[in-house]
């Protein structure tokens, strides 16, 4: 494209200097004016040339390309902007829970948080696998909080408890 642009460039430059040397040598009076008229014209032609050899099938194919490759690329970006969203609140949720488990006493804590795809497309907690030394009652709490605030039920929270006591 750039090259066409350049290419232009330099035939309409081209064809200013053979206009003005041939106006410039022309002589006064009707030649004159021949000689300015067909230089205008001869510019004109140069102007309008790209437009005129302009290939319209291969543009239209060019179009298309570049469609389906915008179209691709979309597909790729969102595809790991999910990921992405995905990863970050998988780790944040884990972070959220340890910390609660942290403030009802639980020290030893290891959690991992799978998410789904919702309705809206983005992803919300499923699963939360959860590795912990803790007391019944502490399991208890922790894991009504998940339920509670992450809507994760108690059936899809996988417990590996230790005695905390």
């Amino acid at each position: 494209m750039i090259g066409l642009i350049r290419n232009w460039i330099l035939s309409l430059t081209a064809a200013s200097i053979i206009a003005a040397v041939l106006i410039s040598i022309s002589p006064a009076g009707k030649p004159r004016k021949i000689t300015t008229f067909a230089s205008a014209f001869m510019l004109l032609i140069a102007m309008l040339r790209p437009i005129l050899s302009f290939d319209f099938s291969t543009f239209q194919t060019t179009v298309l390309k570049y469609g389906v490759m915008a179209e691709d690329y979309t597909a790729l970006l969102e595809e790991e902007n999910y990921r992405l969203m995905r990863s970050i609140i998988e780790e944040r949720s884990s972070a959220y829970i340890s910390d609660k488990a942290k403030n009802i006493g639980i020290e030893e804590i290891s959690v991992t948080v799978l998410t789904q795809k919702g309705d809206d497309g983005y992803p919300y907690p499923k699963e939360v696998s959860i590795e912990a030394r803790c007391t019944q009652a502490q399991k208890t709490a922790l894991s009504n909080y998940i339920e509670s605030e992450f809507g994760v039920p108690k059936s899809k929270q996988h417990w590996s408890v230790r005695d905390g006591n």
